[in-house]
């Protein structure tokens, strides 16, 4: 409820002691009973009591069925209290004796039955009216297999997140994060001890009796080194030019300030 009981519960402060508060299934009301032997109802809504009623002992436990009736265990006498939302009964609308006092109570969803337990076993009333006959199986389903209620929990939870953090964005989409896989590689490797991607020696392969030969083997070993030596001078002169760059760059002439010699200047 959020702030406790209402400011105006009976005997708060001055040693009276709640020991059953059931809500009902949508939050809205809520049930007290204490060892005044009085059963009060609380509109969570207006934060008020709408009305009390006096019960023969104090209810040990109390419940809610989904149609708003209300079952309380006093000791050995199970009752049922039936529109106890609009107004207080006179009497209860279905008494139960048990053989020992009760230790559980509770409403079965969608049936019309109040199961009690008590020390001698479990007693199951029929209370007419207090499940809910028309259920809406997208919210509720009692009859959902065990895929069904995995892919409602999912369903429920993607409604409570907001769109835009489950959004995706177009922009990352077919990019690549290079920080964590030159991550990924530098951990790889020093697992390893070695770097799985570095490229080994060139070695030729042998090719069919009678094609190879030790100078064909020698020739596409130099080839192949000389390309390699190829692209590593090549890389070498594509950075000196980067790095030449910004020193050869000088700053701009107005028109009206330059020279006809200014263009064999170097």
């Amino acid at each position: 409820t959020g702030g406790g009981l209402p400011t105006d519960a009976p005997g708060e402060g001055r040693g009276w002691k709640r020991r059953a508060s059931p809500l009902l299934s949508l939050g809205r009301y809520m049930a007290t009973s204490g060892l005044d032997r009085k059963l009060h109802v609380y509109d969570l809504r207006a934060y008020r009591r709408l009305h009390s009623l006096l019960l023969p002992t104090g209810a040990g436990h109390l419940d809610f069925s989904q149609r708003g009736l209300l079952g309380a265990a006093c000791q050995e006498v199970v009752q049922v209290y039936k529109d106890i939302l609009v107004g207080p009964s006179s009497k209860p609308y279905v008494c139960h004796a048990l053989p020992r006092p009760a230790h559980g109570l509770r409403f079965c969803p969608f049936e019309d039955v109040l199961g009690a337990g008590h020390e001698e076993g479990f007693a199951s009333l029929l209370v007419p009216g207090a499940g809910e006959p028309n259920f809406d199986a997208l919210e509720n389903n009692p009859f959902r297999s065990r895929k069904q209620r995995q892919e409602w929990e999912v369903k429920a939870l993607l409604e409570k997140i907001p769109s835009e953090l489950i959004s995706l964005d177009p922009g990352q989409l077919g990019t690549v994060d290079t920080v964590s896989l030159e991550q990924q590689h530098q951990e790889r490797t020093e697992r390893l001890g070695y770097d799985p991607q570095a490229k080994g020696k060139f070695s030729p392969r042998r090719r069919l009796k009678g094609r190879d030969s030790a100078g064909s083997r020698l020739k596409r070993k130099q080839k192949v080194a000389a390309e390699e030596r190829r692209a590593a001078i090549r890389k070498s002169l594509a950075e000196k030019d980067q790095a030449s760059k910004p020193k050869a760059s000088r700053a701009v002439v107005p028109a009206a300030q330059q020279s006809a010699l200014d263009r064999f200047r170097k």
